[in-house]
């Protein structure tokens, strides 16, 4: 390829493809059209759709680590659900605050995709209490059997709870909230299919408002429906479900069938109906709280539903912009519709290959839409400089269009597709469909923009043609005193002091940018705001207990029974004492902890006697409380995991952790008797994560940028076009990190991919204006600084507009909901300004020395006039 369009490359391609294109229009576009109603339709069909899985970097060694060890000791799939008293004064000591427990520990147990072995509170079996009698132990469940809840019963409750010791971990430290604990299977273990995390977020949502919400709706089927008879209840909520909508939707829905198997699967729900009545499990003097990756998930789905509209707003500015710009509402509705068709393509393509899109991916048609807009705006604008300047007819017009920039197009997107392609490298399956949705959109665009465009530009009826044409005189009149004063930049003097003063701000930028950290850097979850429901109900469960669901597990590896051997278990001991005094760290459990705890009851509870027994028969005797669902211990006691119950999940925090982890690890020989292996839980998984992300940005960033050099390398065969288009594009950047430490953003599997998409829009900016620019100089013999002003004028008003347009459209995300999708919005609007500005800039300031000036014999730059 070759950025010149009389190039020999060029010349054939063009001649190739021009005939394919104009010369039978109606088939091209009935083709189009065909592909764009079946890509429609796939479109329809496509849902949001996440796991936890797909978060896991698969080849790290914490998370095989951790797979080694899911089945026996769960993995870092945790959802808890705290029932509290409102009032200060109570205590869960109360007959109807230990029902609404009930009832919540009842419904998450039952609930689809939890596994029912690892699901806790003070009413579940695996929750005992132990204490020393006269004639030995005594144990039992929490809830004692019986349970009626009069005065003598909720005594003997309250005094199993403190002989249990989970007072800070199923029961809060003030006694005023208690805990139904839960963990979540990937695959649903009945229906073999994935598990649906959005309904799952959903279903607890309504065990939440089954507790506080004083009406419930029962959804029964009206008619018959297979088996099942008409009025079965399907489903039974507690947010009324009927709405404008309500009959054109779906519900979700579980009964049992005439022979006593479950049905679970999607009704119409215009085959529904819904009876209201009074809730009889509303308890008006408690609070629920819920947090975990699911319910994250749920929030963050819900709220992305919010993007239909800021989506809408988006074309809405950007066609406003458009109009503006090209004088003609009805023209401005090409580009536009072809950036809309693209998306649609996109999002088609991707649930052809089997993908649902991510709430976190939802920023990706987003980008989509703004690299079509700005491959369309770039596309018209010569469209109309061919109508406007030359008197072309809309035909002629396209077909000039179409040979002048179908090279340099297609450059910029097969750079693109490549650049995205890198981010594939980093072994996160979310960023990995991040990358692949993108790279669908991208081939979308080469056929919306490259091919279809021209086609609909070329059957453009323009009424008044020379009212048309006056009005885009007027309006290049208006910005040539912009390009007369911008062509400057090709003076040596002027080009020098840009660059330096680039340098200075890349330097500055890089220094700033080292203080960009790998992971979240607040507490809650970041994705959503301070004040959201979550983060509240997180921040809540963080105070008042010594746990929650920021745990990491570290499993210590040893002999075959190595729970009865003194040496192996104080070794365990001795770590769980220290990383218990490490800051950071809420609370430590392991079976060394539990162990002493039960020996000390052994010796009447005298503190005195809170230490390992040295004996194979009293390490017997204080273990053998503690079987395999405890999960302390496997099956042969070879491994001892320790429970690190941390008190967030910052960067910071995991590093110092982490650290200190691997500083135990580095004085271990190879003959301990016990090693100490990382890591299971939430944090050790954030902790692969971002060790990932460490380890593969540079990496990712280095075949980015080499792709992007190779690609207009072959385009404009030079150094020259290299460093023009490259190094802008590089500092900006930089400049984007430094962004995001002024922020306070930190580079997470949400952020990671923004560089890569940013370089990937900033690039074409960066080629339309190389391409226009050396064929003035070299082909044309302009001298440098007219060139430049005609570059201007040809292009450079299109990549103003661009950066406008899209800058304005991305802005309205600070309106959001989502944390992330705020810090995206402002991201990307500096970055959209940063890259448009960066182009038109420093570019032909590097553009005054690489590429030689061959205009002998041409006017001074004094002298010259921005030309057509």
């Amino acid at each position: 390829m070759h950025g010149d369009p009389r190039g020999w490359f060029s010349t054939f391609f063009v001649k190739i493809t021009e005939p394919l294109i104009f010369s039978k229009r109606p088939l091209t576009l009935t083709v189009i059209g065909l592909l764009t109603i079946f890509l429609g339709w796939q479109a329809l069909h496509l849902r949001l759709d996440s796991g936890f899985e797909k978060q896991l970097p698969k080849d790290h060694p914490y998370i095989k680590i951790l797979k080694q060890h899911q089945e026996q000791f769960g993995g870092g799939n945790t959802v808890l659900l705290a029932v509290s008293q409102k009032a200060p004064e109570k205590n869960i000591y109360d007959g109807a605050f230990l029902a609404s427990l009930k009832t919540a520990t009842d419904s998450v147990f039952y609930l689809s995709g939890v596994d029912r072995t690892r699901v806790s509170s003070i009413f579940t079996p695996n929750v005992r209490y132990l204490e020393v009698v006269e004639g030995g132990f005594q144990g039992g469940n929490v809830i004692p059997s019986g349970f009626n809840a009069d005065v003598e019963s909720l005594a003997k409750v309250k005094d199993n709870i403190a002989k249990a010791s989970i007072i800070g971990r199923l029961v809060s430290n003030d006694q005023r909230s208690a805990l139904v604990s839960a963990e979540l299977v990937d695959v649903n273990p009945r229906t073999h299919e994935k598990l649906d995390y959005i309904q799952t977020a959903h279903n607890f949502e309504n065990i939440r408002g089954r507790l506080i919400k004083q009406t419930r709706y029962d959804v029964k089927l009206a008619s018959d429906d297979g088996v099942l008879k008409a009025g079965t209840i399907i489903s039974t909520v507690y947010e009324d479900p009927r709405g404008l909508f309500f009959r054109f939707k779906s519900v979700h829905g579980t009964a049992i069938g005439p022979s006593g198997e479950t049905i679970e699967k999607d009704f119409e729900a215009s085959a529904l109906t819904v009876a209201e009545s009074k809730n009889p499990d509303y308890n008006p003097d408690i609070n629920v709280e819920i947090i975990g990756f699911a319910k994250v998930i749920g929030d963050v789905a819900d709220a992305s539903l919010e993007v239909v509209t800021f989506f809408a707003i988006t074309v809405f500015l950007v066609w406003l912009v458009l109009s503006w710009y090209m004088g003609s509402f009805v023209v401005a509705l090409y580009p536009l519709s072809c950036g809309l068709l693209a998306v649609i393509w996109e999002m088609g393509l991707f649930k052809l290959a089997g993908y649902g899109l991510d709430p976190f991916a939802i920023l990706v048609p987003f980008l989509v839409l703004a690299i079509s807009v700005s491959h369309g705006i770039q596309i018209t604008s010569f469209w109309l400089l061919e109508v406007a300047d030359h008197g072309l007819n809309s035909f002629d017009a396209s077909r000039a269009t179409y040979r002048r920039l179908v090279i340099p197009g297609i450059t910029a997107l097969v750079t693109n597709i490549i650049g995205f392609g890198t981010i594939l490298l980093i072994p996160i399956g979310i960023v990995q469909e991040m990358a692949i949705n993108a790279m669908f959109g991208l081939v979308a665009i080469v056929i919306c923009k490259k091919i279809l465009l021209p086609c609909l530009l070329s059957y453009v009826h323009i009424g008044n043609r020379e009212r048309f044409r006056a009005y885009q005189h007027r309006r290049d009149e208006k910005f040539q005193p912009v390009w007369k004063v911008m062509s400057a930049l090709t003076n040596r003097r002027v080009a020098i002091t840009v660059l330096v003063v680039m340098a200075t701000t890349w330097a500055g930028a890089w220094w700033v940018a080292r203080d960009l950290q790998i992971g979240e850097l607040h507490a809650g979850v970041p994705a959503l705001k301070p004040d959201s429901r979550y983060n509240m109900d997180s921040e809540f469960i963080t105070k008042n207990y010594s746990i929650g669901v920021d745990v990491l597990q570290i499993y210590a590896h040893t002999k075959k029974n190595g729970c009865i051997d003194y040496d192996v278990m104080n070794r365990i001991n001795r770590f769980g004492w220290y990383m218990q005094n490490q800051p950071g760290i809420v609370s430590v459990v392991s079976l060394p902890i539990m162990d002493k705890q039960v020996w000390a009851k052994y010796n009447e509870s005298n503190p005195r006697w809170m230490q390992l027994p040295r004996s194979q028969d009293g390490l017997i005797l204080a273990g053998q409380q503690f079987t395999t669902s405890t999960g302390l211990l496997n099956e042969d006691c070879s491994v001892i995991p320790t429970y690190i119950f941390t008190k967030d999940h910052r960067a910071t925090t995991i590093d110092q952790i982490i650290s200190t982890i691997d500083k135990v690890n580095s004085g271990v020989k190879p003959d301990d008797p016990v090693t100490f292996h990382l890591a299971g839980g939430n944090v050790g998984v954030l902790a692969a994560t971002n060790d990932v992300i460490k380890k593969t940005e540079f990496t990712v960033l280095f075949w980015l940028y080499l792709a992007i050099i190779v690609c207009v390398y072959a385009s404009f065969r030079g150094i020259a076009g290299i460093i023009c288009i490259v190094v802008p594009l590089a500092a900006v950047s930089v400049f984007t990190y430094a962004i995001m430490v002024w922020l306070g953003i930190g580079q997470t599997v949400a952020t990671l991919p923004v560089a890569a998409f940013a370089a990937g829009i900033g690039v074409d900016y960066g080629i339309y204006i190389f391409s226009v620019l050396e064929e003035n100089v070299k082909v044309k013999r302009m001298p440098m600084r007219e060139a430049y002003a005609n570059t201007l004028h040809q292009t450079g008003k299109a990549v103003i507009v661009t950066g406008i347009a899209l800058s304005a459209s991305v802005a309205t995300w600070v309106l959001s909901g989502l944390q992330f999708q705020i810090d995206m919005g402002i991201l990307l609007t500096i970055m959209f300004l940063a890259n448009a500005v960066a182009a038109l800039i420093f570019l032909p300031a590097f553009a005054h020395f690489l590429i030689r000036d061959v205009s002998a014999g041409k006017p001074s730059q004094g002298q010259t006039t921005v030309s057509a």
